[in-house]
């Protein structure tokens, strides 16, 4: 299975979907001497790098379907020997922006797995990066001080300083793999330069939208973490009324996604019979203008 990784080196960054990191991940990608993936789709593992022809290949994930140990494994049979870096952020406020999003589903497939089960592998991921002392780089840090934040990638990495980091030079079209930006993400990219783009309120806790069995959870659930990153250890919900108490639990109805796949099937399944109609019907016709004596005078 082993696939020649050649000279190149890989950063391997994981996180919490809602968790910044592809913010952090573009930063890192306007460097001259790496490429690589945005953003990985987080139920297909990326195994190809052909488009990338820098030294330093750069792969950020979200942790859902798979966790960061998982994505690792796959890379080391291919050859690689990822550097590990992890992105944290109080998990409240994550929680809260992903069931807002279209792929916060809560769902029971392994695309769309429930969205305590990402929090708990996560959180796997976390307690590995704690017990090997690897890198873990905390979001709420890179808004309020993004220098240092990219400084400490930077030596995590083996690398130097690149001041395109904060001035972003490339263009999106650049990037060797970039799947389509949301709303949000596109209007940091346009305002062209890390320092505009960074909204100081993304530092803050908010839970605007997170049911009070949800916030009671995570924060039993991610005690030691909170602590170990100096997040609160508890946040006052929202007033009473505000928000639902709780939250439907995990549901085997098929996701707006999933049903835009099967939608997109069944489309393109009839539009292959009317294909084959049409096709039969110019193969008849074209045998009518020929005639018999043409049909029969044609060799076999």
């Amino acid at each position: 299975m082993t696939q020649a990784a050649s000279t190149r080196r890989m950063i391997l960054c994981a996180g919490l979907q809602s968790g910044g990191t592809t913010l952090i991940s573009w930063c890192i990608l306007q460097r001259r001497d790496t490429n690589g993936v945005l953003d990985m789709s987080h139920d297909v593992i990326q195994t190809s790098f052909d488009k990338v022809d820098a030294p330093i290949v750069w792969v950020k994930m979200t942790v859902a379907s798979f966790r960061w140990l998982d994505v690792c494994g796959v890379y080391c049979d291919l050859g690689w020997d990822p550097v590990p870096i992890l992105i944290v952020r109080d998990t409240r406020t994550a929680y809260s922006s992903l069931i807002g999003k279209g792929y916060g589903f809560n769902g029971t497939t392994a695309e769309e797995p429930p969205l305590r089960t990402r929090f708990r592998r996560f959180l796997q991921d976390w307690e590995l990066f704690r017990a090997n002392g690897w890198t873990i780089v905390k979001y709420e840090d890179f808004i309020q001080d993004e220098r240092r934040t990219l400084l400490r990638i930077c030596q995590a990495a083996d690398l130097a300083w690149d001041d395109a980091m904060l001035s972003w030079p490339k263009k999106a079209s650049e990037i060797a793999y970039m799947s389509e930006a949301n709303d949000t993400f596109a209007a940091s990219m346009g305002k062209g330069w890390l320092a505009a783009a960074k909204l100081p309120g993304k530092a803050e806790v908010r839970i605007d939208h997170l049911p009070i069995t949800e916030l009671e959870w995570l924060e039993r659930m991610f005690s030691s973490y909170n602590d170990c990153h100096g997040y609160p250890t508890k946040v006052q919900p929202a007033a009473t009324g505000a928000v639902p108490i709780s939250m439907a639990p995990p549901s085997s109805a098929e996701s707006p996604v999933r049903q835009w796949y099967r939608r997109e099937a069944e489309r393109l399944w009839d539009e292959n019979a009317q294909l084959w109609r049409e096709n039969e019907r110019l193969r008849i016709e074209n045998e009518r203008l020929r005639g018999p004596h043409e049909r029969r005078t044609q060799p076999r």
